[in-house]
This record gives structure tokens, sequence and C-alpha cells, in this order.
């Protein structure tokens, strides 16, 4: 019997996903890649929510886009380009040589970026949305669907982008983790635990309300970093040496990187799924955006500091090439 080819990897949708390859120089052709890194929540430029906006047919709130920077994780996918091109070209980077166990080892081969273009605002790729078109949020986490999604045409075309977001996830995982790789999940969020009641029309007003400096200063404070590797009954799915690893190489250049400071493997986020399928290879994290974002400036697009994106991913790429391709143990 012959060798069965590896899965394929997914390819780009417009206005759905984009697909990146980050190969070492060298790299064997048709060898599939070591590492995925998925952005699940990658739109973060105005025209990703602009196009999005034009497929829909319904009335939405006058402000949404306002909503939108504030809720979409900026500054993930210039990290995880770096963290990409540092573990596929280590020897390129003298910053890695400070961080014990890269560039010594070899380079990854391959990693494949997954980037999601559908923003969270209208729907959200990150979560479980089955059995009906709306799905209730989990308790601290925003609703698959919001309420303000309205006409049953809309609903349609979000779900059908979405699917098409899954499927392309699935193929992914199945490339990478089914073939004994490992997964990065790559999330920011803000830098305060911002409390909103309900995410319907008076979104907005209600963030404005939030941030207002008085009131915005009364909110937790979260961890630069914060790794989220066991669910809320404790069972741990992310890759033990990994975590670990990445803590440490944060450590080493003074940044605070916890465990489940904020959030855990919810059931509701396609996190948990792809973490319980592949148990032990796939890990989620968040990074503050305060530590990305050049400034942090709620409500507007905002810039990303490519210098702090660099040194943000740096501790990532090094415990990737440090802890070696089997994570399972």
């Amino acid at each position: 019997m012959g060798v069965a080819p590896p899965p394929e990897v997914p390819r780009s949708l417009t206005d759905v996903c984009e697909v990146e390859v980050a190969a070492a120089r060298g790299a064997r052709g048709g060898a599939p890649p070591e590492v995925l890194i998925e952005v699940p929540h990658g739109a973060t430029r105005r025209r990703h929510f602009a196009a999005a906006r034009r497929r829909l047919a319904g009335e939405l709130p006058a402000d949404l886009e306002e909503f939108f920077f504030v809720n979409t994780d900026v500054g993930s996918i210039e990290c995880a380009r770096w963290v990409a091109r540092m573990a596929t070209g280590p020897e390129r980077f003298p910053e890695l040589e400070g961080l014990p166990g890269a560039p010594g080892g070899r380079a990854l081969e391959r990693v494949l970026i997954l980037r999601g273009l559908v923003p969270r605002t209208f729907i959200d790729c990150n979560r479980v949305i089955a059995g009906g078109p709306r799905s209730a949020p989990a308790a601290g986490l925003t609703p698959g669907l919001p309420a303000y999604i309205r006409r049953e045409e809309d609903v349609r075309t979000l779900r059908g982008m979405y699917g098409d977001y899954q499927a392309a996830a699935e193929q992914a995982y199945a490339a990478v983790c089914g073939g004994g790789g490992r997964a990065v999940i790559l999330h920011t969020y803000a830098p305060r635990s911002v409390r909103i009641e309900a995410v319907d029309e008076g979104i907005v007003a209600a963030l404005r309300r939030a941030y207002e400096p008085a009131t915005y200063e009364t909110w937790e404070r979260r961890p630069a970093v914060d790794l989220i590797t066991e669910t809320a009954d404790g069972r741990r799915l992310a890759p033990e040496a990994l975590a670990r690893e990445i803590r440490e190489r944060y450590g080493r250049i003074g940044v605070e990187a916890a465990e489940n400071a904020t959030y855990r493997l919810d059931e509701a986020t396609l996190g948990h799924v792809h973490s319980a399928r592949y148990p032990g290879r796939v890990l989620c994290l968040e990074i503050n955006r305060e530590l990305l974002a050049d400034p942090f400036l709620p409500f507007v697009e905002m810039s990303i500091s490519e210098v702090k994106a660099r040194r943000m991913a740096a501790p990532i790429a090094a415990a990737l090439l440090s802890v070696g391709r089997d994570l399972a143990s």
C-alpha cells in the first residue's frame, strides 16, 4: 500500500479568510506545515468591516463601526506574521538568542497562518453556533450573532460566511494537528475587563460610558499575556511544555504572562472545540492590545507598532523552536 498524501491546506476565500504560509530556506517541497497560527478575529481594518457590511441588506446601528474598532483583535495578525518569520528563519533574528532554546534547534520548515476576515461585529467565528441561527452567549462572552442582526437574509449570509470559515479552519487543523503538528490560536484583548450588559442597538453608547476615564479606571486590569490552557472544570487541554516555555520566555523580557486569569476554554468557543479534538496540540493565548498598538485608542482604527509586535512575537517563536515537533507529552 502506498502512503497517503498529507491533507491539503485551505485556500484564501474572499471576505472570509486569508491563508499564508511562511517557509524556511530549503524547505522540502510538499512537506505539511508544522505549526498553524489561527487568528479567528483577524478582521482588524476598516476595509474588512466595510466589505462585510456591503453584503448585508438590513438596517444596523449607525455607529456600529466604533464597536468594531473596540472589539476586534488589533495587532493579532502582525504578531502572527512575526512568529511565523522567526520560527522559519531564526538565524535572522538576534533577539531570539537571549531566549534559550532558540535558535539552537532547527528552524521550522513551514508555518501556516489562517486569518479570519469576518468581523465578529456581525458574527463571531470563534463561537459555536449550532441548532439555530442564534445562540445565547456564555457568561462573560459576547454572543455569536448579535441582537441587532434582525433580517433573516442577513442571518443566512452571515451563517454562510461563518460556515465557510469553519470549513477552512477544520481543514487547517487536520493538515497540521492531524499530522502531529501544533496550533496557536492568537487573540488580543482590551487592557481592562470592561463589562457590558447587552450587545444590542445601544452597544456603542454603553461602551462610551464604560470608557469614560473615571469609570474605565474601575475595571480590572488584565495581564499582559494570558494563556488559556484549561476548561472551567480544570481539564488541561493545552500542550504543557509549550505553555511553560512561553511563560518563561515572556518573563525573560519583563512581560507578565498568566494562565487562565481572564478566560478558560469555554465550550461555547471554537478554541475549546479544536483543543478538545487535538488535546495537547492547541494553545490559545491573549495579548494585551496596549503592547501592540501605537497607541491604544478605542473607537478608531489603530496603528500597530511593528517593533512592539516583533517583541511580543519573539517568546512564542522561541518556545515553538525549543519544544520541537512532538508536543503530545
